[in-house]
């Protein structure tokens, strides 16, 4: 019957674990799968905030460098004018550009001629030709405003140009013949552009698929304005704005994540509201076999501050190679729940056969102190039957060993109960005698006396050391002025004897809760350590005052410093052997001090052991 529900106890517990190893096996492949796309998440995002922290860097650095040529602009600007007036709108262009590249070796110059209509007539800036500012509607307010006052000069900041990937900062003003418009770009020569960046970019970032970058103009809230930065597909196709605005357009109503069609009015108050959050968006999908995170956020540089603008950056990172990470890990998965559930069939088939039957049968035996059977240790040589074997010894040994030591403890416990009981009969005896004893010999009074005292003393220790675990002694309100300056007197004699002194300070009527047993052995114990171990012809000074709440007695005697202040507590501890004792005084002391919360500080100060201890006074 026995064996029988231990092994269906097994069995459960088998049953048990495999459910609890599944269950664990599918939470931590969860939590790894969770965990990972979670990193890898992140990894995108933080990368795509670092290509977005470096890019609004370099916008800064290119603010910064570009501002620097402000009045080379400017004093280009007027050369340009007085060429015009010379020559008429239709004069060399790439002559003026070599004229003014000349001036500096840094930067260099494109020039450009803007018809009433606010188209590019004429430019050496090819890719630029013909282009018209209708649909580039920021620019366009800046040339409306310059062709209807002469006078105004307009300088951009630094921007991109999306065909080159050159930083370029503009200027213009309407011709001295207020025909057209002069416009001028200054670009610095052999700067980091943007080309250059994003291919050092996707060489840091290997899994870097694609980054296309809008600026996006918020001043105007009635349309919407895009202007391209960067974007590879601007690069390889057509020109126009309005293809790169629906791009952007699609890309956001995708992100969206709404079943809610979103027109160009609302996609204006979107995309404004989502760039002033500062955040980002981002989507997982297939696109030609790859498995492709999107990251869309806003980035802001010094030049956002100039031009009320905001950068939009569309991101795509290939997380083909992450994606079969996570099938790996549950394949992974599988495979150590097979081999883990195949384990604990092993582990356990092992355990109950070699283990637990084994260990339960002894543990039988130890429990009824009986031995192992001879017979059932033939059978196997492992550990547990090698332990049976030196048990059994142990056990006979015990068994010796205890019969001896009752037969010792009782013959002792006679002994000490006798020899305490005759004791005191001779030694009242020698009180009444030395009483009766008239000598004029005072040292060999004293040390008679001495040597009552101290035998009185040793009967009191052994008495209390004999009685303390079975009696209880029972509190009481004690005056422990009076106490210890009665134990003083008692034991001065002694110190004479041993060419000592005992002086005292005590503070009158202080009193505590105590039994008074356990305090006169409390004092009589430090009086006679200072007297054995204090140094001859040295005062011992015992002092009892109040500190606020407390009061505090202490027993102070010259000597070599107690080296280790917790040991000499421990039972049957010397402090040294060569003096007699017997190491029980100071472990019963504290003992007392422990049933009675008193407070026990050893310290040692201008060459005296100071024993302190602190009473909570009696104030009832």
């Amino acid at each position: 019957m026995n064996n029988f529900r231990i092994k269906t106890i097994l069995y459960l517990l088998t049953l048990l674990v495999s459910v609890l190893s599944i269950i664990y096996i599918f939470i931590s492949y969860q939590y790894i799968k969770k965990s990972t796309l979670k990193s890898l998440n992140t990894e995108s995002i933080n990368r795509a905030y670092k290509v977005t922290k470096q890019l609004s860097a370099l916008n800064d650095k290119m603010a910064w460098e570009y501002n620097k040529y402000n009045n080379a602009l400017i004093e280009s600007l007027k050369y340009a004018q007085d060429y015009f007036a010379k020559y008429g709108k239709n004069a060399s262009l790439e002559k003026l550009k070599a004229q003014l590249d000349s001036t500096s070796d840094s930067v260099f110059y494109h020039i450009y001629i803007i018809d009433n209509n606010y188209v590019i007539r004429n430019t050496t800036f090819a890719p630029d030709m013909n282009l018209d500012f209708h649909i580039i509607p920021e620019a366009l307010k800046v040339l409306q405003k310059t062709y209807n006052n002469p006078k105004y000069i307009d300088i951009s900041s630094a921007t991109n140009d999306a065909v080159t990937n050159n930083y370029k900062k503009y200027i213009v003003q309407k011709a001295k013949n207020k025909e057209f418009l002069i416009q001028l770009s200054l670009s610095i020569k052999n700067e980091k552009n943007i080309n250059t960046f994003m291919n050092d970019i996707h060489k840091s970032i290997p899994n870097l698929l694609s980054t296309n970058v809008h600026l996006i103009f918020l001043k105007d809230e009635t349309r919407l304005s895009i202007d391209i930065f960067d974007s590879k597909n601007y690069k390889e196709g057509t020109k126009s704005h309005n293809l790169i605005k629906e791009n952007l357009f699609n890309n956001f109503k995708t992100i969206a994540k709404t079943d809610k069609t979103i027109d160009m009015k609302d996609f204006k108050k979107y995309i404004v509201k989502f760039s002033k959050n500062e955040g980002y968006k981002d989507i997982y999908f297939y696109r030609d076999s790859k498995y492709i995170h999107q990251i869309i956020m806003p980035f802001y540089s010094y030049l956002n501050n100039q031009e009320d603008t905001v950068y939009i950056i569309s991101i795509e990172f290939d997380e083909s190679e992450a994606r079969e990470i996570i099938q790996n890990i549950e394949i992974i998965a599988y495979i150590i729940w097979v081999v883990f559930f195949i384990i604990i069939f092993l582990l356990f088939y092992i355990i109950k056969s070699r283990v637990i039957k084994p260990i339960e049968n002894f543990q039988s035996l130890m429990k009824n102190k009986k031995p192992v059977d001879s017979k059932l240790l033939i059978n196997t040589n492992d550990e547990i039957s090698s332990m049976s074997l030196i048990y059994n010894q142990l056990l006979k040994d015990l068994k010796r060993e205890i019969t001896s030591n009752e037969e010792l403890l009782e013959e002792f416990k006679n002994f000490t109960a006798n020899t305490i009981h005759q004791v005191r009969t001779p030694v009242s005896v020698i009180k009444i005698a030395l009483e009766m004893i008239e000598t004029t010999n005072d040292d060999a009074v004293l040390q008679i006396k001495a040597s009552l005292i101290s035998i009185e003393h040793m009967y009191d220790s052994l008495s209390y050391a004999l009685h303390h675990e079975h009696v209880k002694f029972t509190k009481e309100k004690l005056n422990l002025s009076e106490l210890l300056k009665q134990r003083v007197k008692l034991f001065s004699t002694i110190a004479k004897a041993y060419d000592l002194d005992i002086q005292s300070s005590l503070e009158k009527d202080l009193y505590i809760n105590i039994n008074q047993t356990e305090a006169e052995y409390l004092i009589d114990n430090n009086l006679s350590n200072a007297i054995k171990y204090g140094t001859p012809q040295k005062e011992i000074i015992v002092k009892l005052h109040k500190i606020a709440l407390d009061i505090n007695l202490s027993f102070e005697s010259y000597g070599d410093k107690i080296q280790d202040t917790e040991i000499i507590f421990e039972r049957f501890h010397r402090i040294n052997k060569d003096r007699q004792g017997n190491g029980i005084g100071l472990h019963m002391v504290d003992n007392i001090c422990k049933n009675n919360n008193i407070l026990i500080q050893v310290d040692y100060l201008d060459g005296k052991n100071q024993f302190n201890y602190f009473f909570n006074e009696d104030v009832t």
